[in-house]
């Protein structure tokens, strides 16, 4: 090759030599890689975020699956089907029916044991004042 060949400067291309357009050129490449894996990273936490979302809304389905069952074997046993048949009138031929009438008082409350018993009512005022003339019932 003729010296003068290699005295001169490359060409450049809009200003820029060879070293600066592949120096670009790989920086570009790099930051697209980036992107793109970030991407998918993103969205890999998205889908497990989703699966231990799906795994617990799973857990409590499978939980109010059981509780369903459990109440069904109970409605479905004998003892409650001829609990619910005394309810309608269709006991044994030697029981007794009997009901409240429509309208009756409630009955008092009941006590658990072992607690005590609610502390009683505070007199009325007319009550004060039979109870002071008349005496303690």
């Amino acid at each position: 090759m003729p010296a003068s060949l290699l005295a001169q400067p490359r060409p450049a291309f809009a200003g820029l030599d060879r070293r600066t357009i592949a120096l670009s050129a790989a920086i570009l490449v790099v930051v697209w890689l980036v992107l793109v894996f970030g991407r998918a990273v993103s969205q890999a936490h998205q889908a497990a975020d989703q699966a231990a979302v799906m795994r617990q809304q799973n857990a409590v389905m499978a939980a109010q699956l059981q509780e369903r069952q459990a109440e069904l074997s109970i409605i479905q046993s004998p003892q409650f089907l001829a609990l619910q048949a005394r309810a309608y009138g269709y006991g044994t031929p030697n029981e007794q029916v009997f009901a409240l009438q429509p309208g009756s008082s409630a009955p008092p409350a009941i006590t658990p044991l072992g607690q005590q018993p609610p502390a009683p009512a505070p007199p009325t005022p007319l009550e004060a004042w039979l109870r002071l003339l008349f005496g303690s019932p």
